[in-house]
């Protein structure tokens, strides 16, 4: 039997003003702080963390401080994985903190479950100066605890792409973690990795990661730029769904989808840095993955907003999404499906500028479409420039006065429709 039922592995750097609370949040554990066993590797600490570890680690014998020269994370937590004892293995950043049910409720759980499964995650929550301000959509899925089938495509958005995780010690066999310089998906290509051999995953719904995020000096806290991170990116969403052959599951799917949502959504994604051809061969990598992405995931995705949802179905290069023109409302189809449906036309007017905001703009063409303002026509823009990280971007716009009396309008095949 392993000496502790489990080891907690703490990655330390230049965090003299957390890593005390971290540490309290051990010993807080309702399992006994005696049945944990605490690796922390310094990782070249500058200021005084190593000295606050130190401390902690004569002070209990199954605290262990380890100090080697800065090599970034996921070369920090390898150095402990080597080095666990306990039963199972939990993973906690040094500026984070565990509720103080979590190691016992994730381990009882775990226990009951530990020939199903590889992977128990829990509730991580993220902190703002304290107070709980993000709950991911995951928790939507992942309602109760229990086994969830990541085969079963309800369960494709439960994307575990954090370290709220406790896995099993398998000693010399453990995973490590990706060490590729500039890759920012070491955590969630671990996750996919343990995840792979049984396709399920155990959710404890008691305990919690506190994820705090007002640390914008931890080890973590590394800038994303297309520059430094699209080429590493795409190479792990390639390899990830090529190891599947011709179809990812779904589960897969929803893990890379969600990765280019956010990145997007936070102008990290498309790497505007390439000109020319470099960008031609980008932008095409960008579509072959969509391609083998089902709609589905991006219709059903539970945290994109509605006109970068309707941006990504423009781009997949297997989707046709088609506007119908009525008279009394213009709709988005899909394979018969109506994805939307309006009246009117949002009208967006600012600064001597106006814009058309709605998503049917995505698949019309410039000559499908007319304004009217006052009754009259104007001139307008109207470009699809795929280097455009706004997606207003991607709307007709004209100069506008805000002068209008009779009203704006848009004709849309032969269609009129009010602009509000």
């Amino acid at each position: 039997m392993p000496e502790y039922k489990a080891t907690v592995i703490i990655p330390v750097y230049n965090v003299e003003k957390f890593v005390e609370s971290c540490l309290a949040s051990l010993t807080e554990q309702t399992i006994g702080f005696e049945n944990i066993e605490v690796l922390l590797v310094n990782d070249g600490s500058t200021d005084n963390s190593e000295k606050i570890c130190k401390g902690f680690a004569d002070k209990y014998e199954n605290v262990v401080l380890y100090s080697k020269e800065n090599e970034g994370l996921s070369k920090t937590r390898n150095y402990a994985l080597t080095r666990a004892n306990g039963k199972y293995i939990f993973f906690l950043d040094s500026d984070d903190r565990l509720r103080a049910d979590t190691v016992k409720s994730v381990t009882d759980f775990f226990d009951t479950v530990y020939d199903e499964v590889d992977l128990v995650t829990y509730k991580i929550i993220q902190y703002f100066n304290g107070v709980p301000v993000i709950t991911h959509y995951r928790y939507r899925t992942l309602l109760k605890t229990g086994v969830y089938d990541l085969l079963d495509p309800e369960n494709r958005f439960i994307t575990q792409t954090n370290v709220n995780i406790c896995i099993k010690n398998r000693g010399a066999d453990n995973l490590l973690f990706d060490t590729t310089p500039n890759f920012r998906h070491e955590d969630e290509k671990y996750c996919c990795e343990v995840l792979r051999a049984k396709m399920k995953i155990g959710f404890c719904d008691k305990g919690e990661y506190i994820y705090n995020r007002d640390n914008m000096d931890s080890i973590v806290s590394t800038k994303f730029s297309p520059e430094n991170i699209f080429d590493t990116s795409m190479d792990f969403y390639e390899q990830l769904f090529d190891s599947f052959g011709r179809f990812a599951p779904t589960y897969y799917q929803g893990i890379v989808f969600n990765d280019f949502r956010w990145k997007l959504k936070d102008g990290k994604f498309l790497p505007v840095h390439l000109d020319g051809e470099e960008w031609e061969k980008a932008d095409m990598r960008i579509d072959r993955l969509l391609a083998r992405i089902e709609e589905d995931t991006i219709v059903l995705h539970p945290s994109v907003p509605e006109l970068q949802r309707f941006y990504w179905l423009m781009r997949r290069p297997n989707s046709h999404p088609i506007v119908l023109c009525d008279d009394g409302k213009i709709s988005i189809v899909l394979n018969g499906r109506e994805l939307l449906s309006a009246k009117n036309i949002k009208l967006n007017a600012e600064n001597g500028k106006a814009k058309l905001m709605s998503p049917v703009f995505f698949f019309l063409r410039k000559s499908q479409v007319k304004i009217l303002v006052n009754g009259k026509p104007v001139d307008f823009c109207f470009e699809k420039n795929m280097k455009n990280t706004d997606m207003s971007d991607f709307m007709p716009s004209f100069d506008f006065d805000g002068q209008a009396e009779n009203g704006i309008a848009v004709v849309i095949n032969s269609k009129e429709y009010k602009c509000v």
